[in-house]
């Protein structure tokens, strides 16, 4: 079976190692960015099955590039699910900017991955 491409965008460069080595073992295939910037190249360079979008990014929020990931007509297909520590986040917002989940750090990873799978069907 082919592994999904999941691109993982979140400014913690020890959370993006733990996701990554925990997800790999769900048979997903991971791309890493630690910045919006960075994730534009991934998804222009590698476009993923599915996007995991931390909301508090250092140089454009989360909710700035799920707008702008999904207003795009070669990517607004890609689900997103948003992911925040930030419990004042509001949820109504993440889904009425077009995020297909939210999910709170710390992470329920059978959780997440129940979510993911349902997206990526």
């Amino acid at each position: 079976m082919e592994k999904k491409k999941i691109l993982i965008v979140d400014d913690d460069a020890a959370f993006l190692d733990s996701a990554e080595s925990i997800l790999e073992t769900k048979n997903f295939q991971i791309i890493k960015a630690l910045s919006a910037e960075s994730a534009y190249e991934a998804l222009s360079a590698d476009k993923p099955d599915l996007i995991l979008l931390d909301v508090n990014l250092p140089d454009i929020n989360g909710f700035e590039v799920l707008k702008t990931v999904k207003a795009s007509k070669d990517f607004s297909n890609i689900p997103i699910i948003l992911i925040t520590g930030d419990m004042t986040v509001h949820v109504d917002k993440a889904f009425a900017e077009g995020a297909d989940d939210c999910v709170f750090k710390p992470l329920d990873i059978d959780k997440l991955v129940l979510y993911m799978n349902r997206l990526l069907k």
